[in-house]
Formats: C-alpha cells, sequence, structure tokens
C-alpha cells in the first residue's frame, strides 16, 4: 500500500500543492507477492478536479489500485456546524505532527499542507489507518473537512459505513465493499 502511496504522489510531471483529496478509492485484489510496478492514468483534469488512478501490477496484473479525487486551488474553510451531533463513537486514534511529517517522508507526499506548525492528516494516512483498522481490502472515503495534527479522531461505524469525527465536526465517511 505504501509503494502505490509512494507512486502517486511522486508521479513525474504531477504538482498537487495545495489540493485536497475529496475522495479515495482504494481496492486490493491480491496479496503482495511480488514487486510490483505501477501505471498511472489521469481520468479527469479541469481547473478544479483531477481524478488520478494509479495500480499496482503484478506479472501484468492489478494487484492494487488507487483512485484519487483531487480538489485543486481551493482554500481550507472554516467548519461550519450544521447539526447537533451528540454520539462521535469511539476515540479512534490522534495523529502527531510526527507521524504526519513522517508519512509526508515516507510517500513522498511534499504538499506543504502537511508540512506546517499545524498540518493537515494525509488523505491517504487517513485511509491506510482505517484499512488496518476495518482489514478491509475495498474502501472508498469521502473527505469532508481536514483533520489537524494533535487533534482527537472519533470513529462511528455502522454496518459498512464509518463517520470520522474531530473537535465536534464530521470529517470523513467511509464505505467498506
Amino acid at each position: 500500500m505504501i509503494d502505490l502511496f509512494r507512486a502517486f504522489t511522486t508521479k513525474e510531471n504531477f504538482f498537487y500543492d495545495g489540493a485536497f483529496i475529496a475522495k479515495v478509492k482504494y481496492q486490493r485484489f491480491q496479496s503482495r507477492l511480488e514487486k510490483e510496478t505501477y501505471k498511472h492514468e489521469i481520468v479527469k483534469s479541469s481547473r478544479k478536479l483531477c481524478v488520478i488512478n494509479c495500480s499496482g501490477y503484478v506479472n501484468n496484473e492489478v494487484a492494487e489500485t488507487l483512485t484519487v479525487y483531487l480538489m485543486m486551488n481551493v482554500a481550507v474553510k472554516e467548519s461550519v456546524q450544521t447539526e447537533n451531533i451528540k454520539d462521535y463513537g469511539t476515540l479512534w486514534r490522534s495523529f502527531s505532527k510526527e507521524e504526519i511529517s513522517d508519512f509526508s517522508h515516507l510517500t513522498g507526499d511534499t504538499n506543504s499542507i502537511h508540512l506546517t506548525e499545524n498540518p493537515v492528516v494525509q488523505g491517504l494516512f487517513i485511509l491506510k489507518e482505517l484499512c488496518d483498522t476495518t482489514q478491509s481490502n475495498e474502501i472508498e472515503v469521502k473527505y469532508i473537512h481536514p483533520v489537524y495534527g494533535g487533534n482527537l479522531v472519533y470513529i462511528k461505524r455502522e454496518e459498512n459505513l464509518i463517520t470520522g469525527f474531530s473537535n465536534g465536526t464530521l470529517c470523513f465517511q467511509a464505505t467498506l465493499y
């Protein structure tokens, strides 16, 4: 998984500093037995949205795939609480500034929003941790609001839907397949 993330973030001639992941879908089709080779495909590219598919292949068969929906040229908005959420679920984890920085260096994700004094947790880091927590091989995560380093993250699971909250704000929704 980490090598796939690195292949995605270090694609030649692709610059996404300041972009935000709006949604990501990850699928693992086979366990990794050998070194994967990676291929990228830009599915859609506009001024506001870029959809990229990155797949890892073993012996010319797809082993895993990552589809990322990037919102381009947008600014972080202040959270707006539209409903009174009474149950945030259970404490899941907190992402330290050091963990966020280490993940950036490990994957090659040098987007400046992850390397500030108040860093945004990488969408791919959240995805990885959700996969580890659920042991899922197919998951889609929609990011609604940034999760910031040092803040507690709570998750609530109802069947195949996981919602993630931080600072009283809905931050992501994940669907397990």
